[in-house]
């Protein structure tokens, strides 16, 4: 374990398989990817330490894995301290920011007037845009469309997609109800990246577990934007650590009945 925490460790320093497995954590996080390995690596940054550290699962006496509920008793029983991944997201969030916002200007779309708002992301230096409808305040609810990644197709296809709502049936929703966010994220398609949506539209069906943990700048954008209770625009799904930014998820607004997430 020392060997592979090491900061000058490469992959040729520990036989693999084996029976630790290294795992690498996503730069930036917990405010990017609210995953146990980011956690972890975090809470080793924060105490002033190397950020590496050893995840290990607690088992029940019949074997299964130990959830919340269980973890709670297990950490009274031992007198141990316990956090959530929500818990680190929020301390994070509250003293730092990954993305930066560096422009705006009203534009007008074929479904009236918007706000487009740029953001420039610290990491990796990408552009990720949101367009804003009405006057949004956090208790109120709002109609919010997270859409990536954001493909030029995604502006021309009128039939079948790969996401459950396009672009301009999007607008026109937040338009009709007269307040909402879309955000856009991973705008910047490589050249590779169009050729293969062009050969192949469609995802397989249903997003990915990643899809659903690496969501932070996404909802540090919606939290920059005053959004606090909102509707989101996909198939309902279970959104981990939301509570951390400080977003609660009030429904979700399907536009068909065979949706496909996007």
């Amino acid at each position: 374990i020392k060997v592979a925490a090491s900061s000058k460790a490469t992959p040729a320093d520990i036989v693999q398989p084996g029976h630790v497995f290294p795992l690498i954590a996503q730069a930036g996080g917990v405010l990017v990817r609210a995953g146990h390995t980011e956690a972890c690596c975090d809470l080793a940054q924060l105490a002033g330490l190397h950020p590496a550290a050893v995840l290990c699962e607690i088992m029940k006496d019949d074997g299964s894995m130990a959830r919340l509920p269980d973890l709670v008793e297990f950490s009274k029983h031992h007198g141990l301290k316990i956090g959530s991944i929500a818990d680190l997201i929020h301390f994070r969030s509250q003293n730092e920011s990954l993305i930066k916002r560096v422009t705006e200007r009203v534009i007008e779309t074929r479904f009236g007037l918007f706000r487009l708002i740029a953001y420039l992301e610290k990491l990796s230096g990408e552009t990720q845009l949101a367009l804003v409808r009405g006057e949004i305040t956090p208790d109120k609810e709002t109609l919010v469309r997270v859409h990536a990644p954001l493909s030029v197709l995604d502006l021309l296809e009128a039939g079948p997609r790969a996401h459950s709502w396009s672009v301009p049936d999007a607008l026109e929703r937040i338009a009709a109800e007269g307040k909402g966010v879309m955000v856009l994220l991973n705008c910047a398609e490589s050249a590779s990246q169009l050729i293969e949506r062009v050969a192949s539209p469609e995802r397989p069906e249903g997003p990915s577990k990643m899809d659903f943990l690496t969501y932070g700048i996404g909802a540090q954008i919606l939290r920059d934007l005053k959004v606090g209770k909102m509707r989101l625009m996909a198939s309902p799904r279970k959104m981990p650590s939301m509570a951390g930014w400080e977003l609660e998820i009030a429904g979700y607004v399907e536009k068909a009945a065979k949706a496909r997430d996007g």
